[in-house]
């Protein structure tokens, strides 16, 4: 039900309340996605008629709305190879890890005094220029084996 994209217009996403999961790696993979655990009554509709893609596990919901992509898997590897299939994902590696993975917000540089104060020693001094700060979550993130486990197991999945 996706109409074919523009491949140079942004691809943005509303995933509904079944696919946190998703909606989390599609942020990391630097997509603007805005995800709820519950939606407001017109709350979708306005989000299509904003160009979002709607992700929904829901036929109700698929049926309703234009731009609509129904993701019918319970895992989160096939469910991010749907939309890659139906839209085609970017492999452009320099977005990712821009968004902040828990409110969708874009990452910023932090001074080096700031990060000093906020993070654990060892992460400062492995990592001191490469620590990102997300402005409404208050959240530090850096580098490290977690980030290594992420990419490891989208390379698994194809990206």
């Amino acid at each position: 039900m996706v109409s074919k994209v523009n491949k140079n217009k942004i691809i943005l996403f509303a995933a509904d309340s079944m696919l946190g999961r998703l909606a989390k790696c599609l942020r990391i993979m630097g997509y603007d996605t805005i995800y709820r655990s519950n939606y407001k009554e017109n709350e979708l509709s306005e989000l299509s008629k904003k160009g979002r893609i709607i992700l929904t596990k829901n036929r109700k919901t698929y049926n309703s709305y234009p731009n609509t992509l129904l993701i019918n898997h319970d895992k989160v590897r096939n469910q991010i190879n749907i939309v890659d299939r139906s839209i085609g994902l970017t492999r452009d590696y320099s977005a990712w890890f821009k968004r902040c993975s828990i409110c969708n917000s874009l990452l910023s540089k932090v001074e080096e005094d700031e990060a000093r104060e906020n993070v654990p020693d060892f992460v400062f001094s492995n990592y001191p220029k490469n620590i990102l700060f997300c402005p409404v979550c208050k959240k530090f993130y850096w580098p490290g084996t977690h980030k290594d486990n992420i990419l490891k197991k989208f390379r698994d999945w194809g990206f």
